[in-house]
């Protein structure tokens, strides 16, 4: 996907799935897999927790699953978005997000 900067991006998510936004230095092999968090109150697969260059961790999904998150983009850059659900993440659930000035 590509979008000026200073746009957003609407992520409508239908079920068990959470969108984490990395910046421009991050790609798919850079994600520490093993920094996890047990979902909340619910026996699910473990959340990605790696914080080191994420600009934007959704909403746990099993507190909210259908919804849509709004991420606003203001620098140019290219950034990773992934499913922080484990195995969805392993399964390849990524892309990117082309900002252009």
């Amino acid at each position: 996907m590509k979008i000026k900067a200073g746009g957003t991006v609407n992520f409508i998510i239908a079920g068990f799935h959470l969108v984490v936004v990395y910046g421009n230095s991050k790609g798919p092999q850079d994600i520490a897999i093993s920094v996890t968090v047990p979902p909340q109150g619910a026996a699910m697969p473990p959340l990605i927790d790696d914080a080191s260059d994420r600009v934007y961790r959704g909403i746990d999904p099993t507190v909210l699953q259908d919804r849509v998150e709004v991420v606003h983009f203001p620098d140019p850059g290219r950034y990773l978005v992934i499913c922080g659900v484990l195995p969805h993440f392993n399964d390849g659930m990524y892309g990117y997000v082309e900002v252009i000035p």
